[in-house]
């Protein structure tokens, strides 16, 4: 069907993007500043799948240089924490001047017992300059006990508020950012990508289509690989049980212990509760051993945790939860973790997945390449009919999980 016949109802943005989280909301802004006509689809709210359920954390590949892991892919991360904070300066294609910073620095501390790997660890090429043993006068509150015998060491990577995030990223595109019910609204594929999806009755069809929609990605590669697009293309997930501990205390840390392994033994970040208390929420090996565990050994795993790291604290009154979080990724051989942010095209078809927070930028950049590979020009502007509805804001889960 030629485009001189078409209904004149149809809406043809020049790209349609699946996914509210902080891969989709970061393409369309990257997009929507080089000019490109783009409308967002989002099946439940923004950021309330992974994004807000993330610890915020925009680091510069410390994982990568516990682990010895220092590949060139790996030490590319490096570039990160840089290039969020040029967005926060607004010199970067995608503005992030209004987003709200927990934490210009991390904290990591470490036992007498590993000292000798900490040494060769802080010689890394990743952390050369990045990285500051501190005096205990200089040590977060919550490790500046006299009991405390470790080390303590800053790192000048950024702990971001998610919600803050998500607000400042739908900001210049709110009018863009459609609910999508997966059961009543229809996507129609053919062999060049999406020919046209259909939102309460809307037809809309789009010269690109990205698939950015985290866990939401394996259901829609369900239908481009019955049009034989992306047939190589498949996800991985990746579980988590993270633990939340609300008390009143006051305390913020952002911080990492670091044990034996290769992997930090705790993740903490801090995030503030609508009735003033705070939350410290927990990752690292914690929540990866967790998703072996129901939710009751896992909470007394963290209790444990806390009580083995803090002695001198005094959790007893605080509440516990814990939230399974589910991270999606491109599948990779033997379910390795991703080095960095994935996109790949099939015709007027491109998959993402940023893999880690951080990497968002990374990913814009890979997603912008294969957009510009296709010859796509920006199109004339777009009028959004007032009875598509917006996709509604998520809230983070410790502000209703206790």
């Amino acid at each position: 069907m030629s485009d001189s016949t078409l209904k004149p109802d149809t809406i043809h943005p020049d790209i349609v993007v699946f996914g509210g989280g902080i891969a989709g909301l970061w393409l369309i802004n990257r997009l929507h500043a080089a000019g490109y006509q783009c409308l967002l689809l989002e099946s439940a709210s923004l950021g309330g799948d992974q994004t807000l359920a993330s610890q915020g954390i925009i680091h510069g590949g410390l994982k990568y240089a516990l682990s010895g892991n220092l590949s060139n892919e790996s030490e590319a991360i490096a570039q990160m924490p840089d290039r969020w904070r040029a967005a926060m300066a607004g010199t970067d294609s995608v503005d992030l001047r209004n987003l709200k910073v927990l934490s210009d620095t991390q904290h990591m501390w470490s036992s007498g017992s590993v000292a000798s790997r900490m040494t060769n660890f802080f010689a890394s090429k990743m952390l050369r300059g990045r990285i500051e043993k501190l005096k205990r006068d200089h040590f977060p509150s919550a490790l500046a006990n006299k009991a405390f015998k470790g080390n303590v060491y800053k790192l000048d990577d950024l702990v971001i508020d998610t919600e803050s995030l998500i607000d400042t990223l739908s900001a210049p595109v709110r009018d863009r950012l459609l609910a999508f019910d997966t059961q009543r609204d229809t996507l129609e594929w053919n062999n060049d990508g999406l020919r046209a999806v259909t939102i309460n009755g809307q037809r809309i069809e789009p010269r690109l289509t990205l698939l950015a929609a985290g866990n939401g990605n394996p259901a829609l590669l369900d239908g481009a690989h019955r049009a034989h697009l992306l047939e190589q293309e498949h996800s991985q997930l990746r579980p988590l049980k993270m633990v939340l501990v609300k008390h009143d205390q006051g305390h913020r840390l952002y911080a990492h212990c670091v044990g034996t392994s290769n992997k930090p033994v705790l993740t903490v970040t801090t995030h503030d509760c609508p009735d003033g208390k705070v939350v410290w929420y927990l990752g690292g090996d914690l929540a990866e051993r967790g998703v072996e565990r129901t939710d009751e050994e896992q909470l007394h795993a963290g209790r444990e945790e806390l009580s083995h790291l803090f002695p001198w604290l005094d959790f007893s009154n605080a509440q516990f939860a814990t939230l399974d979080v589910t991270r999606a990724e491109p599948k990779q051989h033997a379910l390795v973790k991703p080095d960095n942010a994935y996109a790949r095209r099939d015709q007027n078809l491109i998959i993402a997945w940023p893999t880690k927070l951080t990497l968002a930028p990374d990913l814009g950049d890979r997603v912008m390449a294969l957009v510009e590979e296709t010859g796509l020009q920006p199109g004339e502007p777009l009028t959004i009919p007032p009875a598509l509805q917006r996709a509604p804001m998520g809230v983070p889960y410790w502000h209703r999980c206790f």
